[in-house]
Formats: C-alpha cells, sequence, structure tokens
C-alpha cells in the first residue's frame, strides 16, 4: 500500500505487517515489524531487542548457537516465545516473488466490484486514487440505510447462495473480555457506526472471473436498488 507516495511500511514510526493465512502474502503465520530511522535510536540495539522479545529472551539465535563452541547462551529476562520458524520464512519468500501478480489481480477483482455494484445504495472502501494505493486486502460495503439485523439478514441470504461474506470488524468493547473490563459500545458511536452496516465480499486470488460475477449478481439481488 502507499500514500502519498510513500510505502506503508514507512510512514509512521513503527508498522506492523500480518503474515495469517488468510493476508495478502502468507507464511501460514507470523509477521513483521518496521520502523523509522530516528536521530539517537540505534536500530541494532532495537533490532537485537526485538529478537529476545519474540524467543524467551534468549541472548542467541540458532544459527549463533551451531558455531564450534557456541552452544551456550543466557535467558535474560522471561519473555515470549512468537518467532518465526525458518520454514516459514521460506514460504515468505516464495509468496513474495509472485506477490506483483497477486496484487494486479486483485486490483482486477476490486474494479469489477466498482462497476458491478454502480446504482446500488452502498458505500465501498476506495482503494485507489491519485495519492493513494491500497493493497486490496477486503472490499468492504456499507448497505446506507440498514442495521445490523438487516446486515445479517444479507449474509445469510449469501450464504444459502453458497457465498462467505464477512464483517469487519466487530468493535472490541462489544468483545465479553471487553465487556468484562467496563468497555461499552455506547462510547463508541464511530466504532459502530462502522461495524452496523457492514459486509465484506469474498476478495482473493483463488476467484475467477466467473466467480466474481456470480457474487456480483446475487448480491445485487439481494440488497435494496
Amino acid at each position: 500500500a502507499k500514500w502519498h507516495g510513500k510505502m506503508c511500511g514507512e510512514i509512521a514510526d513503527f508498522t506492523s505487517f500480518s503474515f495469517h493465512a488468510v493476508k495478502n502474502l502468507t507464511t501460514a503465520e507470523g509477521g513483521a515489524l518496521t520502523w523509522r530511522n530516528h536521530d539517537g535510536v540505534d536500530n541494532e540495539s532495537l533490532y537485537k531487542q526485538f529478537q529476545l522479545l519474540s524467543l524467551h529472551g534468549q541472548n542467541k539465535d540458532a544459527l549463533a548457537k551451531t558455531r564450534l563452541g557456541a552452544w551456550e547462551y543466557d535467558i535474560v529476562a522471561p519473555y515470549y516465545k512468537c518467532n518465526m520458524t525458518d520454514v516459514m520464512a521460506g514460504i515468505g519468500l516464495a509468496q513474495l516473488k509472485r506477490y506483483p501478480e497477486m496484487l494486479y489481480r486483485r486490483r482486477q477483482i476490486i474494479e469489477r466490484y466498482n462497476e458491478g455494484l454502480k446504482g446500488c445504495d452502498v458505500q465501498v472502501l476506495n482503494h485507489f486514487g491519485d495519492d493513494h494505493s491500497s493493497s486490496g486486502h477486503l472490499y468492504l460495503v456499507r448497505l446506507l440505510g440498514e442495521d445490523v439485523e438487516y446486515r445479517n439478514a444479507v449474509i445469510e441470504r449469501m450464504a444459502e447462495c453458497g457465498i462467505a461474506c464477512n464483517v469487519h470488524y466487530k468493535p472490541l468493547p462489544m468483545m465479553t473480555a471487553y465487556k468484562n473490563l467496563g468497555f461499552d459500545i455506547v462510547d463508541y458511536p464511530n466504532a459502530y457506526n462502522q461495524y452496523h452496516n457492514e459486509i465484506t465480499l469474498p476478495l482473493h486470488t483463488s476467484l475467477t472471473d466467473e466467480d466474481v460475477e456470480y457474487v456480483i449478481s446475487n448480491f445485487v439481488d439481494i440488497i435494496p436498488k
């Protein structure tokens, strides 16, 4: 994704990327973190700190421990186990080689959806413009003037046609764990407004042109004109 000529990983101080199985680029599980250069910040030291956090606080990685006589390591703090395996990284490298063609296919599908939904009483997420370009991960549609019950009914109707739709996302204050912590969705009206009539249409590179037309045809038949 780009914004005002910058790649998304160079805009914020820190940017996290998910490589979960349903993402544009996957390693089956895992992710990555990027950060910008800042005066007074030692990038190498920061990198080593993230390494410690990701693998039990070990001060040596697996490669360092394979060197002759270098078996010993220390645990400098009781940290986490969230490192990416070499196998996962290998999958990611293979995915990178085909990533441009996957992005191109996603853009084709998005543009066809945009054309197919013209004239419908919906609002879609704008993926592409003069100053921005999306990675095309999700195709979000808002059913204007409708509520949660109607949106859920549309999802059920689409499912009856063999089309799996989704919602992105249900706000955290509506989840039990956060309710138990005292969060109340009434305090987050914008989050609720982004959620209550949103529906996500299928968007992945295994969709054929015929699949896309089938989704559009059924969706247009189900929603109000």
